[in-house]
């Protein structure tokens, strides 16, 4: 296989997506935050995860239940869940989807169990159920940086924020006064744009092969119109000007009224098959046949760059710190000025609950 060619054929697997489906009953209530807090167990933490019966004998029924707590500062979102470990049960779903969690809300899982057939002197011990959520949310993050004027380098701390999420979003910095250059000289500075896992989760979900389930979906900075964004002007980057279009706007939660004071640019996942009329394939086969065309060897190329320069923005999987330097530059300012720079992120999380001696034990009865 030639180097094009498996270049490509690793990008198809990683790029590969699968569909789930998913049930629509929902029920919600309120619960007390503060006190499930205590459980510091993680940003979705539960207050009751449980087997009603955790013995049985042949044939008997019983019902397991989790109850999930939002302790973050954003919703969860299309929150689904499965069973692991639990196919001797023969698990009979009841609610394994949720819409949504609000924060200081909670939600109830439930399914039904039956015990299998046994002889009699028989035992099934079963002591690693789990249930694994999936969910989508978001973090936010917002620095404030002071522009000084030129041989003022006076230091002035300036205020940060994140969002309490299962990912943490922050700008970081070494300085937070930046002094600019006399006569218009363009001063430049970078700033660090940090993603760290700080709970229980993960970032992959599913498994390995669901690449839209795997990564970040997508990374919107609010950029001051003051300042000029170096990144976006680099060759085949992968940052994308938003112009504001309706579509645009709701979708990454833009502020119409900002658009005066700011540029946004955005890195976003895409499937494959967008790439379909821009590179000439109909669909991931047709894709991987073309592959071995040396005339379009080149048009590949661009979609393997493209695709690689995307990914080194969104890419965080599992408990990685995941570190985006990002270049700005200043012109010279009369007087000091504050400018703040934001973030957000949306991405899919995935936690498990149970395993670890929970589960349940079967006697036959023949």
């Amino acid at each position: 296989m030639n180097k094009s060619a498996y270049s490509i054929f690793f990008l198809l697997i990683i790029l590969a997506s699968g569909c789930t489906q998913s049930s629509s009953n929902q029920r919600q209530s309120t619960t007390d935050a503060q006190e499930a807090a205590v459980l510091n167990l993680s940003i979705l933490a539960t207050d009751n995860l449980e087997i009603k019966r955790s013995t049985l004998f042949s044939g008997e029924m019983t019902r397991l239940s989790l109850n999930l707590i939002n302790l973050a500062e954003v919703y969860f979102n299309d929150i689904r869940a499965i069973l692991i470990n639990a196919d001797d049960l023969n698990p009979t779903i009841e609610y394994d989807y949720i819409e949504f969690i609000q924060p200081n809300r909670s939600n109830t899982f439930e399914w039904e169990l039956t015990a299998p057939r046994l002889g009699v002197g028989e035992a099934l011990i079963l002591n690693d159920i789990k249930v694994r959520t999936y969910y989508e949310t978001y973090s936010t993050a917002l620095k404030t940086i002071l522009l000084k004027t030129p041989g003022d380098r006076s230091y002035i701390s300036t205020y940060s924020e994140s969002s309490k999420s299962p990912i943490k979003l922050y700008f970081d910095t070494s300085y937070e006064s930046v002094t600019t250059l006399d006569n218009n000289e363009i001063k430049n500075f970078t700033v660090n744009l940090v993603l760290y896992n700080e709970y229980t989760g993960i970032v992959d979900y599913f498994n390995n092969s669901y690449y839209a389930d795997n990564y970040i979906k997508y990374l919107i900075i609010g950029v001051p119109k003051e300042l000029i964004f170096y990144d976006y002007t680099d060759l085949n980057s992968p940052w994308i000007n938003a112009t504001g279009t309706p579509s645009e706007i709701e979708r990454f939660s833009i502020e119409q009224d900002s658009m005066n004071y700011y540029d946004y640019y955005y890195v976003e996942f895409k499937k494959i098959e967008e790439y379909g009329s821009q590179y000439n394939f109909l669909d991931l086969c047709n894709l991987l046949t073309k592959t071995n065309e040396q005339s379009i060897s080149s048009d590949i190329s661009s979609l393997i760059e493209q695709t690689t320069l995307q990914k080194r923005v969104l890419w965080m999987t599992k408990g990685f710190t995941k570190i985006n330097v990002l270049r700005f530059g200043a012109k010279t300012v009369e007087f000091d000025s504050e400018l703040n720079l934001k973030a957000r992120i949306e991405y899919s999380y995935s936690q498990d609950f149970g395993g670890n001696g929970f589960g349940a034990i079967i006697y036959g009865t023949g």
